[in-house]
């Protein structure tokens, strides 16, 4: 079948350089390891499933692979629509995470009948915790994958699950080094078992990409050294299995992108204070925003990239008192219900994706580092905090993504936080980012005022990771050294042997652990919040407009429940809830929920307040959480 009827349009030069050349080092069914380095927004999940079906052949499934609940639950449905096209017999297509829950939503049978797409549920065995990995065509977040590579219960069953299926996975640069040593792990057995791999990037240093090859041909060929090549950027290599050839090939994107970028300081601080609810660089990043439109331009869509949940609330909440009142400003972030989550996202995907017939004329979309990953946005200027390099890059891939002509203007403002004495702040963002990685992504950026994409992106990288590498004095970058270090250690005792290594089959689940207890994120610490609205007559009520009952003893469906369920990381506040939060008496016993926080609103519209935190749900913010204001 043709890539055009796979797809519903016509390869372009990244594509058609798969399709022209993969064939001549590939055979289908091989071991073999496929890396694309191609610029954000340039198909690389098109050319990526069709190259997973040329080296599967045609007894090989395809798992995908992605990093966030978020981005896996929006390529789900274009996978969906690519499998009932690609395969030649029905296949379940399943969903598997964390949040994906139960129904004909995380697996489902698609087919065309001749006269359009026929869904189907799945059999109920792959509806099961834990068993839509087995199904023919999967698409997971990487934590699916990288539980493979951790000693736990049925971890044998999982890689037998997972490993017949090529496995694709995307945006593989957006992992730390804990991930880093779980994937190289994964890929060692996958090469073992002889099972094709592909990975996809947009900002993957070359260091990276030789390291993660390195891996899988010590599974494949062990003995059989990796040798000296560079990968091309824009383009991919392919790695034989068996005997590490690799073959290497550049493409051009025949698209050039201009970004044009400009820093702009943020001064303020980022606390609230008693006198004012919204701390003062939030409001200051609305009035950034806000310039922007007051030339008059008709039609301006503006996206805003904040690396805090609580940063983007504050700008959405900012935003209407220094804009016109026709411009309409769209929030999303990870800190939503289920069902509320997923409705976000498609009305946001809606309004700014490669379709613009529901465009809005002036609008402006707040949103944090899930649009970073797969998500297919696209806007007229973006505005970003500072960030390391890569997720600048990342960021920046939204902005006028799918423009037909060949050579593309991006305007780029990045706000550089402040201190009181106007110098900048790189280490505002510690808990989240590197402040080496940030503070020498500053200096790169400074010294580039305009950068052209592709041509100029991959030398940047190699630049920040030139700086950040060993060697340096510089206090930030020692500090930053040891944080990978601790990062890559504590991975070591949970992992599973190398393939090569393996002495006893006990070595694989020798923890004793369950998924639950199963760490594919480095300190993951997250619980589920359900929030719950007390009615009048002292019952409570899963939504706040509409007596909806908390059930006293879980049903056997719990799609009511799971879908207003929320994840978040612990926090000081949900120690200081008291016995409220705590599940019926009649819930004790069921997992089938894990760590669960109830968050009850002693009325609707009104907060929650524990130990001087302010919280409560919205529909439209998300969760928010306000701690104590400081004495002023």
């Amino acid at each position: 079948m043709r890539f055009v009827d796979w797809f519903r349009f016509e390869p372009n030069s990244l594509q058609r350089s798969l399709l022209t050349s993969l064939r001549g080092c590939a055979a289908p069914g091989a071991a073999g390891l496929l890396v694309l380095m191609w610029p954000t927004g340039s198909g690389k999940t098109e050319g990526g499933l069709w190259s997973a079906r040329w080296m599967g052949g045609p007894r090989m499934g395809v798992h995908l692979a992605l990093p966030s609940v978020a981005t896996t639950d929006s390529v789900y449905w274009r996978v969906r629509r690519w499998a009932r096209r690609a395969l030649a017999v029905s296949s379940p297509v399943t969903l598997a995470h964390s949040r994906a829950g139960r129904g004909t939503q995380g697996a489902v049978l698609s087919h065309d009948d001749g006269e359009g797409l026929v869904l189907e549920a799945a059999p109920e065995f792959l509806q099961g915790r834990g068993r839509p990995v087995v199904a023919g065509v999967t698409v997971s977040t990487i934590d699916q994958v990288l539980l493979a590579g951790l000693r736990i219960r049925h971890n044998v069953l999982r890689i037998g699950g997972l490993t017949r299926k090529v496995l694709v996975v995307d945006e593989c640069h957006a992992y730390d080094p804990y991930m880093q040593c779980l994937l190289r792990t994964v890929l060692a057995w996958w090469g073992a078992l002889g099972v094709p791999v592909v990975l996809m990037s947009a900002t993957l240093p070359r260091s990276v990409a030789r390291s993660l090859a390195a891996a899988y041909l010590s599974g494949s060929a062990p003995g059989v050294p990796l040798p000296e090549f560079s990968p091309a950027y824009p383009g991919w290599f392919h790695v034989d299995g068996a005997t590490g050839h690799p073959t290497v090939q550049a493409v051009d994107t025949e698209r050039t992108r201009i970004l044009s970028v400009r820093l702009t300081g943020l001064p303020g601080s980022h606390r609230a204070t008693r006198r004012d609810v919204l701390p003062a660089c939030d409001r200051a990043r609305a009035r950034v925003v806000a310039k922007l439109f007051e030339h008059g331009r008709q039609r301006l869509c503006v996206l805003v990239v904040c690396n805090t949940v609580a940063s983007a609330q504050n700008t959405a909440l900012a935003l209407p008192a220094v804009l016109p009142t026709d411009i309409e400003v769209l929030l999303v972030h990870a800190h939503y219900r289920e069902m509320d989550r997923t409705g976000v996202t498609t009305n946001v995907e809606a309004a700014f994706g490669k379709d613009r017939a529901h465009r809005p004329r002036r609008a402006v979309l707040v949103t944090t580092q899930v649009c970073e990953q797969s998500l297919d946005l696209d806007l007229d200027h973006v505005v970003t905090d500072l960030a390391p390099l890569a997720t600048i890059i990342q960021r920046v891939g939204r902005g006028r993504r799918h423009a037909e002509h060949s050579r593309v203007r991006v305007p780029v403002t990045v706000l550089v936080p402040q201190t009181a004495e106007g110098l900048p702040d790189d280490g505002r963002w510690e808990a989240i980012y590197s402040t080496a990685a940030v503070r020498i992504s500053r200096e790169l950026l400074e010294g580039h005022g305009v950068i052209t994409e592709p041509d100029d992106v991959q030398a940047l990288l190699e630049a920040l990771e030139a700086r950040l590498g060993g060697g340096s004095a510089d206090e930030d970058v020692l500090s930053h050294l040891e944080g990978e270090q601790a990062m890559a250690e504590a991975a070591r005792p949970v992992v599973i042997p190398h393939p090569r290594e393996l002495v006893d089959l006990f070595d694989l689940t020798d923890l004793s652990g369950s998924d639950e207890e199963a760490a594919t994120r480095y300190r993951l610490d997250s619980v589920q919040i359900l929030p719950l609205w007390r009615r009048p007559d002292g019952n409570l009520s899963l939504e706040p407009d509409t007596d909806l009952p908390l059930p006293d003893l879980l049903p056997h469906d719990l799609a009511p429940v799971r879908e207003r369920l929320l994840s978040t990381r612990h926090a000081t506040w949900q120690k200081h809830l008291g016995a409220d939060a705590q599940p019926p008496a009649g819930w004790a016993g069921d997992k089938r929920l894990g760590p669960l926080v109830l968050l009850v609103h002693p009325a609707p519209g009104k907060a929650v307040h524990a130990a001087g935190w302010t919280v409560f749900y919205d529909r439209y913010l998300g969760l928010v959480t306000r701690p104590p204001t400081p004495k002023e």
